[in-house]
């Protein structure tokens, strides 16, 4: 399997990922790191403390996952979006979900490709010079267009599901996520 690595922001939303790295590492064993746009220390949404993150820099391969957070939507959101599309450029999936599709769509990568995000307007609202209205779906499970993934907020097992194939790791095997986390919804 690929390697993944995970970009957090200060009060980033934990349970957006939770089904990724939680059991994408205790069942897949994926190979998963977390890093921040500058480094060092930040908060989770529910308070948990992390003592220090690596700087995020490009990737070569794999796969690139911008969580959402408040510290996205702002107008001072860091910007992380020249490593973005060289990350993509050097051949790794870049994947956001909730405000992480926001990184993707300042930079640009949302311009061409299908994709998904908290609903109509939300990546105009919060992305100045988001030009991939055309290519907006507004549907609830995650989507893959080649190289990006895109998921609102409340689909963090179709995002892990998308996520874990595209590291390589079987469909079959990958679908085991969402099954499970749907058993609770099932009569």
């Amino acid at each position: 399997m690929h390697p993944i690595m995970v970009i957090l922001t200060e009060s980033y939303s934990d349970w957006e990922i939770a089904a990724l790295t939680g059991a994408g590492r205790a069942f897949f064993n994926a190979d998963i790191t977390f890093c921040s746009p500058t480094g060092g220390a930040l908060r989770s949404a529910a308070g948990l403390p992390i003592v220090d993150t690596a700087r995020f820099q490009l990737q070569q391969g794999g796969v690139v996952v911008v969580t959402g957070g408040p510290a996205l939507e702002g107008g001072s959101a860091p910007d992380i979006g020249e490593a973005l599309r060289q990350s993509l450029a050097n051949g790794a999936v870049v994947a956001g979900i909730c405000g992480g599709t926001i990184a993707l769509a300042r930079a640009g990568l949302l311009d061409d490709v299908a994709h998904t995000s908290n609903g109509p307007g939300y990546l105009e609202q919060h992305a100045p010079g988001y030009a991939g209205r055309s290519c907006y779906v507004d549907q609830s499970p995650a989507l893959r267009d080649v190289n990006i993934i895109t998921a609102p907020a409340p689909s963090p097992a179709s995002f892990a599901y998308e996520v874990l194939v595209a590291t390589g790791l079987d469909p079959e095997a990958a679908r085991q996520i969402p099954d499970m986390l749907a058993q609770e919804h099932r009569a």
